[in-house]
C-alpha cells in the first residue's frame, strides 16, 4: 500500500498497533504506535522499535523514519483517571492524570468535570473520578502486583553481580564496578567515557542502560536520565552524580583488556 487511507486505527488483536497520519510541509508522516513495555524492564528497547518498523514495512512503502520515541502513560490502580480537586483541603487546586493511554477521550472528560467543579461547584462524575477516592476492593490486586514488581526490581538491581572484565565500545553503555561501587559508563562517538552513579535519585533503585535512546532508565518508577546524568523524565527531580575519576576508571578498564 503506497497511500495511507486516512483515519485513526487501533488493532483488536495482540500485539496492539495504532495508526494515524500527519500532514507536514515535507509530506505525510505515518505514526505507528505499539510495543507496550515498562521503562527500564524487558528486552532491549531497540527491539521494540525494530518490530514497529517491520510491521510498517509490510503495509506501506516507507521512505524514511525521521522520528521515534517512547512515551510513558500513568496508570491508576483501579483503571479510572484521577480528575478533580487535588485534596479536600486544596479547593483551588485541581488535578487530571492517569489517562491510561486514552488521553484524547479522558482529557475531554477531565475538561468537562473540572469545568463543572469550578463553575457549578459540583459534577455528576465527581465521586467517580475523585483523586482521593477509596476503591480498595477494585485496586487491591493491582496495587499488590505493582508494588511487588517494584520491590523485585529494587532487589535485583542491588544484588545482581557485575562482570569482572568490561569492554565499552563507542556508542555503548554498561553498568560496571569501580572501587566497589556500581556506576554507569557510556562511551560517546568521540571515544570519551562518561561515568555516573546508577542509583536513581528518586527512591534508590538501580538504573539500566537504554541503548536505543542512550539513557539510564529506572525500572521501578520510570525516571530517565541522560548519559551525563541529567533528568529526562520524572518522578526524579535531581540529576545523577557524575564521577570525577573518569581517567582512573578508564585505566582500570584498559588494564582488563
Amino acid at each position: 500500500m503506497d497511500k495511507y487511507p486516512g483515519g485513526m486505527y487501533i488493532s483488536a488483536e495482540d500485539p496492539t498497533r495504532s495508526l494515524r497520519s500527519q500532514d507536514t510541509e515535507n509530506g505525510e508522516l505515518l505514526l505507528v504506535g505499539g510495543e507496550n513495555h515498562k521503562t527500564g524492564q524487558g528486552v532491549n528497547t531497540q527491539n521494540h522499535y525494530d518490530l514497529l518498523v517491520n510491521y510498517s514495512r509490510k503495509l506501506f512503502s516507507i521512505e524514511d523514519i525521521p522520528y521515534r520515541w517512547s512515551t510513558q502513560d500513568c496508570m491508576t490502580v483501579d483503571g479510572l483517571p484521577y480528575i478533580g480537586q487535588y485534596t479536600e483541603k486544596t479547593p483551588n487546586m485541581y488535578i487530571a492524570t492517569g489517562y491510561g493511554k486514552w488521553g484524547m477521550t479522558n482529557g475531554t472528560a477531565a475538561g468537562m468535570v473540572i469545568k463543572d467543579l469550578i463553575i457549578k461547584g459540583d459534577s455528576p462524575w465527581k465521586d467517580v473520578y475523585n483523586p482521593s477516592r477509596q476503591t480498595i476492593k477494585a485496586s487491591a490486586k493491582k496495587y499488590i502486583t505493582e508494588n511487588y514488581n517494584v520491590a523485585r526490581e529494587l532487589l535485583k538491581g542491588k544484588l545482581s553481580p557485575l562482570p569482572n572484565k568490561v569492554e565499552i565500545k563507542r556508542g555503548e553503555g554498561k553498568v560496571i564496578e569501580a572501587d566497589g561501587q556500581r556506576c554507569g559508563a557510556f562511551r560517546d562517538t568521540l571515544g570519551k567515557l562518561h561515568i555516573v552513579n546508577t542509583t536513581c535519585t528518586h527512591l534508590g533503585c538501580e538504573l539500566t542502560w537504554n541503548s536505543a535512546e542512550t539513557s539510564w532508565d529506572c525500572p521501578c518508577h520510570g525516571s530517565r536520565f541522560s548519559y551525563k546524568g541529567e533528568v529526562i523524565e520524572g518522578p526524579a527531580i535531581k540529576p545523577l552524580d557524575a564521577r570525577n575519576d573518569v581517567n582512573l576508571i578508564e585505566r582500570l578498564i584498559k588494564e582488563d583488556f
